[in-house]
């Protein structure tokens, strides 16, 4: 991904597998079952972004305050070191 600004993009079903995100704005996009496997995410700002069914198993750099600002459910698949924010289950 060239842009460093995806604000409010549609990116649902996108495979971004192994994809350098580094600094990307993803503000209020739709990454609804998005794969992100293996994603490098330092830094990405997920404020308002939907990850509902996204599948962020093995990302690195994934932090528990970058989830707490996206939205997603209970099929969002995350690395085993991260938790499912409490507003994602109402």
């Amino acid at each position: 991904i060239r842009s460093r600004d995806l604000i409010g993009a549609n990116l649902r079903g996108a495979n971004l597998r192994g994809t350098n995100l580094r600094g990307v704005l993803l503000i209020a996009a739709d990454l609804r079952e998005a794969d992100l496997r293996m994603t490098d995410l330092i830094g990405t700002d997920f404020r308002d972004a939907d990850l509902g069914g996204a599948n962020l198993e093995g990302s690195i750099f994934l932090t528990q305050a970058q989830l707490n600002s996206a939205k997603g459910n209970c099929k969002t698949k995350l690395p085993p070191s991260l938790s499912i924010p409490g507003h994602w289950l109402h």
